[in-house]
């Protein structure tokens, strides 16, 4: 990373000449040639391989620094919280892996970690990457039906959780052997549960041999690791309405590692700089993280790039502006984001300090308000901003862009990769189209999944010939930078978390008064956006927007409840195929919510 980036409007490179530079031989970013399932890619020289191979030497490099800052887990106070080393992590990770281990849990096997950002999730996450398993990342908000088809899906052999998340599953286990899936443990005391005893085992301690393999690398398969072993599972949604497991390699995965310098070394020589102004950091940041580790975006773009930099980070145990105040000025956090808005939340915030200036903001998941840029560099002028782009079947970045660049195209998530491509063409005919016209944006790379876990129609149809489709809408501008103008997808981004229409739908066609309803995005200025819906209603039924919001809320996770329901008299708009127009759709939700003008709150 640049110890200081210089900001001039005028830029001394292209990012052609800024790319060529930062990819010649000899640089850390070098590139390579490489042959993917039989398709030749780009690829960084020094790419890390495995997560094992990877993580261990840091863990021990910064073992005296603290790494977490994190809520103790329930039945604490709210407010109680730990600050652990990197050597205490690593530490109660070869516990934990020695004791899967002691399970049967061995190279290849899966095992889910559920819950809240927490030390326990961290602990998990690195104990099945420590012996060559594949951790399969829970999202903890979905409901009981979605957390069985996800765990279903992946049939891992164990299940950890905290107290919180065991809570949730203990009755659920009885389906959950039905799909094959292993016992749920518990990293954390579930003592003060009545409900969880029965069906949820609390982790014990292990044999002093087995942690000793662990940390030699030895037995349970783990010599086999490398590069091409299955990573991390992460979910996704789709227009399905239920998330699918995205896999992929251990090496597509950590291409983070040096995908996340891009930014700042382009920053760099676009302003004149060189290679040799690079410098490491020497003092520790501390980020806040406020988005989950379940996301791709929490665990590969954040927790990885501070692992790799020896950074601090801060866990919330719950999303509030008050609290994330607090703890930024309590732990003197100097980096913010995951998603816009965080961002703005904490920009708009009379709670900090006009004193209290931050060392970088960085967001992705969710398209940002234009002025959002422009806002964070007046309030806080030293601050590196940018945003990446990316899904989780890209592995996070694919595009990303900072500093005078970001400023001057705050509609752009800044130019493609050196390692990755993309193209943009025509949603009917698939042609690719001219520089300049907006068209569906196909990516490609050596960062793509290997397809949905157990779903290959679904696979197929995103990915042709090494190229994914992402669904969205975009063009490229003459200097190389990709703007985004659209979603081709069904899908609404509340603050960064993907929403299924059909999800939504589902939920509010469970009420009998309801015919047809459609799924709709509404804007909003610090979300991005909320859910809206339009439901036409059955012969002779009667119903207010009232009553079919109040009917929908038990059926839908928080983040995908809607904020609007307009009742139409008459039935949905249909197209000459009988399928509902959701433009159409979209332009009357939106109109009834821009009269109804709610103030959205985080």
């Amino acid at each position: 990373m640049p110890a200081v980036i210089p900001t001039t409007s005028a830029a001394k490179r292209t990012v052609a000449e800024c790319d060529a530079i930062m990819t010649a031989p000899g640089s850390p970013l070098e590139m390579i040639d490489t042959i993917i399932d039989g398709q030749k890619h780009k690829a960084w020289k020094h790419n890390p391989q495995t997560y094992r191979d990877y993580l261990t030497p840091l863990f021990m490099g910064w073992k005296d620094r603290v790494f977490l800052s994190s809520p103790l887990p329930e039945p604490a106070e709210y407010d109680d919280r730990e600050h652990v080393t990197y050597g205490q992590v690593y530490g109660r990770a070869v516990q934990s892996a020695a004791w899967l281990r002691s399970k049967g849990v061995g190279y290849g096997d899966r095992v889910a970690v559920g819950g809240g950002n927490s030390t326990g999730w961290v602990v998990s996450w690195l104990a099945i990457l420590l012996i060559g398993a594949s951790p399969v990342l829970l999202n903890a908000t979905l409901t009981d039906d979605a957390q069985v088809h996800c765990l279903g899906v992946c049939t891992p052999k164990l299940v950890l959780v905290d107290s919180k998340m065991a809570q949730q599953l203990a009755h659920l286990t009885v389906k959950l052997r039905a799909k094959n899936v292993g016992p749920v443990w518990c990293w954390s005391s579930a003592a003060h549960l009545d409900n969880v005893r029965d069906n949820v085992s609390e982790i014990r301690d292990v044999s002093a041999q087995l942690v000793n393999d662990v940390l030699q690398g030895r037995g349970g398969g783990v010599e086999q690791l490398d590069g091409d072993s299955d990573g991390i599972i992460f979910f996704t949604s789709g227009t399905t309405g239920y998330p699918k497991a995205v896999l992929s390699t251990q090496r597509a995965q950590l291409h983070v590692v040096l995908s996340g310098l891009v930014p700042h070394v382009r920053a760099l020589l676009r302003a004149g700089g060189n290679l040799a102004d690079l410098a490491m950091p020497t003092e520790q940041s501390t980020t806040l993280l406020s988005i989950p580790l379940f996301h791709a975006s929490g665990c590969l773009s954040t927790l990885i790039a501070a692992i790799k930099a020896g950074g601090k980070l801060v866990f919330q145990r719950r999303w509030s502006v008050p609290d994330a105040i607090k703890l930024i000025l309590a732990e003197k956090v100097g980096t913010i984001g995951g998603v816009p808005a965080i961002a703005t939340a904490i920009l708009q915030s009379p709670l900090l300090p006009k004193t209290h200036q931050f060392a970088s903001v960085g967001y992705g998941g969710a398209p940002p308000a234009k002025r959002l840029a422009s806002d964070l560099n007046s309030r806080f002028p030293n601050a590196v901003v940018g945003q990446g782009w990316g899904m989780t079947e890209t592995n996070a970045p694919h595009c990303n862009v900072n500093g005078q660049d970001y400023l001057e195209r705050p509609t752009s998530i800044g130019p493609v990769l050196p390692i990755c491509q993309i193209k943009i063409v025509d949603p009917e005919t698939r042609k690719e189209l001219p520089q300049g016209q907006a068209g569906i944006i196909l990516a490609r790379g050596p960062n793509i999944m290997k397809g949905y876990l157990n779903n290959p129609q679904a696979t197929a149809e995103v990915l042709q010939n090494g190229w994914m489709d992402t669904g969205d809408v975009g063009l490229i501008d003459p200097d190389g930078f990709v703007h985004l103008s659209d979603r081709h997808k069904d899908i609404i981004i509340r603050g960064g978390e993907n929403i299924a229409s059909l999800e939504v739908e589902n939920a509010v066609a469970q009420d009998d008064r309801v015919a047809e309803v459609a799924a709709v995005s509404v804007p909003d200025d610090v979300l991005g956006e909320l859910v809206g819906v339009a439901v036409s209603l059955a012969p002779g039924a009667e119903a207010t927007e009232a009553s079919i919001i109040h009917n929908v809320i038990p059926h839908l996770r928080y983040p995908a409840r809607p904020v609007i329901a307009l009742v139409l008299a008459d039935p949905l708009p249909r197209n000459a195929n009988g399928k509902i127009v959701k433009a159409d759709v979209r332009k009357l939700v939106r109109a009834a919510y821009a009269e109804k003008a709610p103030r959205a709150k985080l």
